[in-house]
């Protein structure tokens, strides 16, 4: 039966399984390396860095994968955090094709990897799981009560409602997005830049008070 608003469980418009659970500790490699590894810290440094959700590969940490393929992710997943503290960090991510030559993603357990189906684009699933009444209602831990860690299952996942309009408003939604992610790139250079600038002319003039003396 068709709910009402548009809105559609996760699970029916997107395949969600658990990233690739490493068994021992990741080892980086400044060379070399064969793939690319997805984890929260990467994920998260990159977004708060340049204040996009929109992840290249060759922005990730490179690895020696000698597992199976089939832990490969492509351009077009959603990565959304699995776990953390309550009232934590649970901002979605998307991975988008990269110009640069590159190397195949395998991305931590510590993300669900959310596999859009036909006639959904990732980067409107991205954007509705980062509104903010879905990002309260995910860093609460819905089903977490009583504890301070949230885990989020894929079944809890699967059954996360989303307004899903038809594509031509999806394409709207997501241009418009990209444009506010832009605005803030600019923003947050122009006052790196600011305050490189004043920071210089504070030294300029601590230096003149000390040849005043």
């Amino acid at each position: 039966m068709r709910k009402a608003n548009n809105l559609k469980a996760l699970g029916d418009i997107a395949e969600v399984r658990t990233g690739f659970t490493f068994r021992e500790k990741i080892e980086e490699l400044s060379t070399g390396g064969n793939a690319h590894v997805a984890q929260i810290k990467d994920v998260r440094g990159t977004l708060e860095a340049i204040n996009t959700t929109a992840l290249r590969a060759h922005q990730l940490p490179k690895i020696e994968w000698q597992g199976k393929d089939k832990a490969f992710v492509g351009p077009g997943a959603v990565l959304l955090p699995s776990r953390g503290a309550k009232g934590g960090y649970f901002r979605a991510s998307y991975l988008m094709a990269d110009p640069k030559p590159e190397l195949p993603v395998v991305v931590t357990s510590q993300f669900l990897v959310i596999i859009p189906k036909p006639g959904v684009l990732p980067e409107f699933i991205c954007w509705s799981l980062n509104r903010p009444e879905m990002q309260h209602m995910l860093s609460e831990g819905a089903g977490s009560q009583g504890t301070s860690l949230v885990m989020l299952s894929t079944k809890m996942a699967k059954a996360i409602e989303l307004a899903v309009p038809d594509i031509t408003i999806q394409q709207k939604i997501v241009h418009l997005n990209e444009l506010w992610e832009k605005e803030q790139q600019l923003t947050q250079t122009l006052l790196k830049n600011r305050e490189t600038m004043l920071q210089g002319m504070f030294q300029h003039l601590i230096m003149e008070t000390a040849h005043e003396r």
